[in-house]
């Protein structure tokens, strides 16, 4: 990662929400000694934010640690039927939170944010992880499952045009 706040404060943020939210504990884990995403079925869930700053965040999570995360968050048994639609909203509701916690943390509680709705789509491996050397990411384990979360800031300040522009 290039900024080490940013990197710090995704580790952070992704630990307390991950454990205070759906009661998962992630590890740090270094994406270039070994990790590997091969074996599992991955969902990407993305957000847009725009304010006073401009960016994107990711968040890439196998199909199975989204199946425990719904779980987890809607305090339900783990049942081996795994329903993708539930999946699906579980990493999209973590990187909701995960966003808000990480720009309050960067930027303060004064800023002001738009959020974008969370999109949750299968990831395209090759676009993703070729596109991962322009942007700020973290890796983590929990349990066996990889994960890794993105920020990107985008370059030039946010203008308001307002409803009468």
């Amino acid at each position: 990662m290039k900024n080490p706040e940013y990197a710090e404060a995704l580790r952070d943020v992704i630990g307390a929400v991950m454990e205070q939210t759906a009661f998962l504990f992630p590890e740090p884990a270094d994406l270039e000694e070994g990790i590997t995403f091969d074996e599992f079925e991955l969902v990407s869930a993305t957000l847009r934010f725009s304010g006073d700053r401009e960016g994107e965040m990711a968040l890439v999570v196998p199909v199975g640690l989204c199946h425990e995360l719904s779980a987890n968050i809607l305090g339900e048994e783990i049942s081996d039927e795994i329903n993708r639609d539930k999946c699906a909203d579980a990493a999209k509701e973590m990187l909701n939170i995960i966003t808000g916690q990480m720009l309050t943390r960067l930027f303060g509680d004064g800023a002001l944010f738009n959020l974008s709705a969370p999109v949750c789509t299968e990831l395209a491996r090759e676009e993703f992880f070729a596109a991962l050397e322009n942007r700020e990411f973290v890796c983590f384990r929990i349990d066996t499952y990889p994960v890794i979360a993105t920020f990107q800031l985008t370059t030039g300040n946010y203008v308001d045009k307002g409803a009468n522009s």
